[in-house]
Parts: structure tokens; C-alpha cells; sequence
């Protein structure tokens, strides 16, 4: 009997979509913006990028940034000379950073400037909110934040990364695990260490009548609560993306922007990843559906009469071209 595989090792469904929500925003985001004359330095974070490359040759965030400027550069209508990009990586393994930079550092022919760091979360999010208050009006930043858990997520450190303007986030989260505890967490003695870490994520984010301190809601409302308090009042631009990893199961990506056209980018990779409801990914069956062409023709249909619901409402005042296209984004349709 052959030995079994360790999912550590191989790069499962659920990590797969991941990363191909960030490498396919990324394309956009770097393509546009090293088309820019006003652009002069792109910097990519990633702060706990972990191995790079799997055994089964899957490919984790770090080697897919780096792929994704390796093939940008060989568009001839992108000048290498017009925009400095560089590549951070962190992770608190040192085996783990040390993969990622074996693997780069022999694929690197001077695309980019790369650094690599060793530090725990803390540390090195000291280090980009420094590195970020610093920098130059033509620069700008995109931080994917993929950690080992959750409580390293700090809402105050989050809104320091964003309140200049000029960067990116794309967070991800368990929420799967976070929706199934938050109400122990929420009821449960202040001693019990267990629950600490959510209990000051949902007490940072949300006030203690919001239906998040006081209710077991359904999964995808949990994640559209988190996407919502991840705007800060409306101060940027936040979406979310769901990943099934099982039944049941879920995990989420989360976006933050303060620009309306990084907002109506991130929606484009989800329309194109999920063409049915631009909302997520799901793992796909086993057995093919006979009726998927008829499930594709009613969800468009659907998503059509709910659009036209929203804009005939907001047209019962009159409204410009500029705030009909925000109204649309707002709702996630492109």
C-alpha cells in the first residue's frame, strides 16, 4: 500500500483558489499600474508567505507573485525601466523562508528587488507600517495577509496600514472556525484563554448590540458582517471572497481599497473566477452537472432582475452617471 500523503505537503483545492485570487488580482493590479508614468515603486508584502513551493510542486503566494511579474515583464508594452517593483517576504519558520528564497533567488534575473525577513507577525507588521508612513506619493502597496489563525489581526494595526491612501489588503481569514465559537467566545468567562483572541477580534469590530455579539448567524452573514466592518464606516472599499474546503466549511478572503477603481478591479477576478454570483469558490463535483448550462442561464437571469431592483430603486431620485456606477459597484455587479 502506497503511503499516505500529507496535506501539509500538497497544495489542496481550497489553498489553490486562494492563491488564484491573489495572483489574478495582482495581474490586474500590476499591470496598471506599471503602465502609469506617475507610478514609480510597486511593493508587494507578504507577510507569513509560508513554504513556496510544495511537494507536489504546487505553487503557494510567494512563487505565484514572483510568476506573475515574471510573466508581466514579458509583455513587451511593459517597461521593466518605468516602475521599481519589490517583493517582501516574511515568515517566523526560517525553513519556510528559506524554501521561498532558494526557489526565487535561482528563478531571479534582476525582474526585482526582493527582501526577505524571518520575523513573528508583530515584528514585521511594525516594519510595513513604518516602511508604508514614509513613502512618496508615487508609490504604492499591496499587502496579502494570509495568517496562522486570526490573532494576529489587530484592527487598529489594519486601519494604519490603509489611512494613507496609497496601499492594498488582502486578508484571509478561517471563518468557518471563527462562526462556530463566536458565540462561546462571546458568553463564555473572560478568563478562558482559549477564546481570547476572538473574543477581541468581533469586541474590536463590532459593538456589543451588532447581531455578531448577540446571534448564530449563517455562515455567508458572518462573512458579509466582517467584509462590512472591514470598510470602516465606509471609509474604503471591502469585499469578500468565500473558499468551501468542505461541506459546510469555509473560508474567506477579504479586500480593502480606498480607491473605487482597485474596488472595481477586485470584482472583475471574482465575476471571472465565479461567473454565477461573483461571490466565491466552491469545490467542484465529482459528477458533472447534466443541467449546468440551465443553472449558469437561471443565476444570470437572477443576478439581472436583483440589479435592476437596486437601480430602479435608486433611480426614484435622479442620479448621475458617476453615482450609478458607484451604486453598482456598492453592490458588488460590475
Amino acid at each position: 500500500m502506497g503511503k499516505k500523503k500529507n496535506v501539509k505537503d500538497t497544495l489542496q483545492a481550497h489553498s489553490q483558489a486562494k492563491v488564484e485570487f491573489y495572483s489574478t488580482y495582482l495581474n490586474y493590479y500590476l499591470r496598471i499600474l506599471c503602465l502609469s508614468q506617475y507610478i514609480k515603486q510597486i511593493n508587494i508584502y507578504d507577510i507569513f508567505c509560508g513554504v513556496g513551493i510544495y511537494k507536489d510542486g504546487g505553487k503557494g503566494s510567494p512563487i505565484a507573485a514572483f510568476d506573475t511579474i515574471k510573466n508581466l515583464f514579458a509583455d513587451e508594452k511593459i517597461n521593466k525601466n518605468n516602475t521599481q517593483i519589490t517583493l517582501i517576504f516574511n515568515d517566523k519558520n526560517r525553513q519556510k523562508i528559506d524554501a521561498v528564497k532558494n526557489y526565487i533567488n535561482d528563478a531571479n534575473k534582476d525582474l526585482c528587488n526582493i527582501r526577505y525577513y524571518n520575523y513573528d507577525a508583530d515584528q514585521m507588521f511594525d516594519i510595513v507600517q513604518q516602511e508604508i508612513a514614509q513613502m512618496t506619493k508615487n508609490t504604492r502597496n499591496l499587502i496579502f495577509i494570509d495568517p496562522y489563525g486570526y490573532k494576529e489581526i489587530n484592527k487598529e494595526r489594519l486601519y494604519e496600514l490603509m489611512k494613507n491612501g496609497k496601499t492594498e489588503i488582502i486578508l484571509f481569514l478561517p471563518v468557518s472556525y471563527m462562526h462556530r465559537f463566536t458565540q462561546i467566545a462571546m458568553q463564555s468567562d473572560e478568563e478562558i484563554a482559549q477564546y481570547a483572541a476572538l473574543r477581541r477580534f468581533v469586541n474590536s469590530f463590532f459593538p456589543k448590540e451588532h447581531k455578531m455579539q448577540k446571534e448564530q448567524l449563517h455562515i455567508m452573514e458572518y462573512i458579509q458582517y466582517i467584509a462590512e466592518a472591514l470598510s470602516y464606516n465606509n471609509e474604503f472599499y471591502a469585499t469578500s471572497y468565500y473558499i468551501e474546503r468542505g461541506a459546510g466549511r469555509y473560508f474567506a478572503l477579504f479586500f480593502m481599497s480606498s480607491h473605487i477603481f482597485g474596488f472595481e478591479k477586485i470584482l472583475e477576478v471574482k465575476w471571472q473566477l465565479d461567473e454565477k454570483a461573483g461571490r466565491g469558490f466552491k469545490i467542484p463535483l465529482l459528477q458533472k452537472n447534466l443541467f449546468e448550462k440551465q443553472d449558469t442561464e437561471a443565476s444570470k437571469n437572477k443576478n439581472a432582475k436583483e440589479l435592476e431592483e437596486i437601480l430602479l430603486q435608486a433611480l426614484s431620485t435622479p442620479k448621475t452617471n458617476r453615482q450609478i456606477y458607484e451604486i453598482t459597484l456598492r453592490n458588488e455587479f460590475l
